[in-house]
């Protein structure tokens, strides 16, 4: 693992932020995570504020679970193939490139479009315990726009050889997809205003992410990665 590798991970995660599947709906979650309805969200209200905030980190603990649990798997299942880790990177360059043709609109596979609805209904429990089992829930709503981009991170953890390294990789791309979130619930108001204004370039969004993979896909594939990082430090 070098520092190209996390830069690219995170800025993958970052991109998921910016997906048709979840831009759009960043109110609803907001409204959700923090108990509070979308009227409520546009007050500059300190109290709703800090609910929002704190329902946001708990969201993001509850994704970050799953996702970490995804990559110690993966890089589990790759430690078996260790001696094939020169095959083993081959074929996840050519996996992520398939993701990458995915996003882009080349063909499509029919297991990446398919949304698993979560009927979750608000309990008595506190907003952040709510907020914390919405986040492990919502992963599986998201497959449709991050299931190419995941994918593709989970194949680069697998090829990776340690389990730490792959919770790591997986805790990077958690960490690009949690902090625009954050950001979104201290600046709420003015963040809210924004994504219903310019929920659109996510589509756009969306083919720079199919780009963004198959360049890496190429890198891992050629084992340019490793050259480029060398070169830049």
């Amino acid at each position: 693992m070098n520092e190209l590798t996390i830069v690219t991970v995170f800025l993958a995660g970052f991109l998921s932020f910016l997906s048709p599947c979840i831009l759009p709906l960043i109110p609803a979650y907001i409204s959700f995570i923090s108990g509070e309805n979308l009227y409520s969200l546009t007050e500059s209200s300190r109290k709703i504020h800090v609910k929002a905030i704190i329902g946001t980190i708990f969201f993001g603990l509850g994704f970050t679970t799953v996702f970490v649990a995804m990559g110690a798997s993966a890089t589990w299942i790759g430690s078996f193939f260790v001696q094939y880790k020169y095959v083993l990177s081959k074929v996840a360059g050519v996996i992520i490139v398939i993701f990458g043709l995915h996003l882009l609109g080349f063909f499509k596979f029919n297991l990446l479009k398919k949304q698993y609805k979560v009927n979750y209904k608000k309990g008595n429990s506190p907003y952040y315990i709510e907020s914390f089992l919405l986040g492990l829930a919502f992963v599986l709503g998201w497959t449709p726009c991050i299931g190419p981009i995941l994918g593709s991170i989970l194949a680069v953890a697998a090829t990776e050889e340690t389990i730490n390294k792959g919770i790591f990789l997986l805790s990077v791309y958690s960490a690009g997809l949690w902090v625009p979130f954050l950001i979104t619930a201290v600046f709420l108001s003015t963040c809210l205003l924004l994504i219903k204004k310019y929920s659109k370039v996510s589509l756009f969004i969306e083919k720079a992410s199919g780009i963004l993979l198959i360049f890496m896909g190429i890198l891992i594939f050629t084992n340019a990665l490793s050259y480029l990082a060398t070169f830049f430090s």
